[in-house]
């Protein structure tokens, strides 16, 4: 395989893992308003926003770099027909 085409395929998994990850911490979040909304699991429901928290963070980030990748990408590219 390639070294672009290794590349291509890295970017497009950072991207659907940052989605993934996204849609987990969304789930974290809703688990932690309802452990919440009881009053009886305040630590639990604490604990649930930390890990969402977490986990946006890291999808957001995963995102970003797709996108960088995807930037440097066609500026490469760009370069080497100009």
């Amino acid at each position: 395989m390639s070294p672009a085409i290794a590349e291509k395929k890295y970017s497009a998994v950072s991207l659907w893992m940052g989605v993934a990850l996204i849609g987990i911490s969304i789930y974290f979040f809703l688990a932690s308003v309802s452990l919440l909304a009881a009053a009886t699991a305040v630590v639990a429901g604490l604990l649930s926003a930390i890990i969402g928290f977490v986990m946006l963070s890291s999808g957001a980030s995963l995102i970003r770099t797709y996108v960088l990748a995807r930037i440097a990408e066609q500026d490469t590219s760009a370069t080497k027909t100009s």
